[in-house]
């Protein structure tokens, strides 16, 4: 097997693209001047990937390698390759390798791992952004040495009722000087702008994080202005009447029967550090959650959670099931 360095341009070759673990996925973006690995076997493409530095990523110091575009035809040939990006990354200086992910946590990343005993199975995918891959591709990773580094679920629950404590939560919240509105579509390019400053400050925490310039924000949401439902994608708003937190939800296309959607995604949500401790995300979820029982849909997916973090609480406050995990790895020299 021989290993091929390339570097995207406005095309990529064909035999980039030609290796595709679930080929009825779409061709993922890849910016041109990346470097990229394919792998041949015989004159075939056997394998693919797309090499990425980061510095000073949030919990992880220093310069991260990242692998993303991650495909392979076979365990071998994929732990093959992402030896050779170990090699490559940690010549440029990294001190770790980290995957897949395509260039930060702002575009697709990890893997989707087979259903454990108790979790729902043969559950379709939701609508943008889930994770997608052939279930051996862990197998690959950890072949080649990588370990789990970080764990994220995505959960399900029933719309067919509201959480136990929505009235308690939505006293304290209110008696704390909180309000709530939809997004406004009439000023959507304002309102994104909004949402982008929130999202700078409330992320800047998470695991892997790092900062994405405007225009790359603007260009994940502006293809979803369509499918969006203002009532669904909510804003919080602080005394003086300042953004201070939002939830962007939607009708799952994909779940669509007789008609309509029955299933709301729970995609993001954002509270600036400010405006934490009283409830504000949990009072978004209830109106939105009975924004979306209003409108004929039964369940809820909590989407791409880590399963430290609050967001996993949030779902906890209602009996919810284990819809997808997924997995990110890491390998140190």
């Amino acid at each position: 097997m021989n290993v091929e360095r390339i570097v995207a341009g406005e095309t990529l070759p064909p035999e980039f693209e030609s290796v595709r673990g679930l080929p009825e996925l779409p061709v993922e973006p890849l910016a041109p001047g990346v470097p990229c690995l394919i792998a041949r076997d015989g004159g075939h493409a056997v394998a693919r990937l797309s090499l990425h530095l980061a510095d000073d990523l949030h919990g992880a110091p220093g310069r991260s390698g990242l692998v993303g575009h991650y495909e392979a035809a076979s365990r071998e040939a994929g732990a093959a390759l992402l030896a050779a990006a170990r090699r490559d990354l940690v010549e440029r200086g990294a001190v770790r390798v980290l995957g897949p992910m395509n260039g930060s946590t702002w575009a697709r990343y990890r893997l989707a791992l087979a259903a454990e005993p108790g979790d729902l199975e043969s559950t379709p995918p939701f609508f943008t952004g889930e994770p997608r891959n052939p279930l051996d591709y862990p197998e690959h990773f950890a072949a080649a040495g990588f370990h789990v580094c970080a764990r994220y679920e995505s959960r399900i629950e029933a719309l067919d009722a509201d959480a136990s404590d929505a009235g308690a939560v939505a006293a304290r919240v209110a008696e704390a000087g909180f309000s709530f509105r939809p997004l406004d579509l009439a000023r959507f390019e304002v309102e994104l702008g909004s949402l982008f400053a929130l999202s700078l400050e409330s992320f800047a925490d998470n695991l892997y994080y790092s900062p994405i310039a405007e225009p790359a924000f603007r260009s994940m949401y502006v293809p979803l202005r369509s499918r969006m439902d203002p009532e669904l994608v909510l804003l919080a708003l602080d005394r003086e009447r300042k953004p201070c937190g939002f939830l962007f939800a939607f009708a799952d296309p994909l779940s669509v029967r007789d008609g309509h959607p029955e299933r709301l995604i729970a995609k993001t949500v954002a509270v600036a550090p400010r405006a934490r401790g009283h409830g504000i995300a949990n009072a978004m979820l209830d109106r939105v959650r009975a924004a979306a029982r209003a409108r004929g849909m039964r369940e809820v997916v909590h989407a791409l959670m880590h399963v430290a973090n609050f967001s996993m609480r949030m779902s906890g406050r209602q009996s919810s099931r284990v819809f997808r995990r997924y997995a990110l790895w890491e390998w140190t020299p």
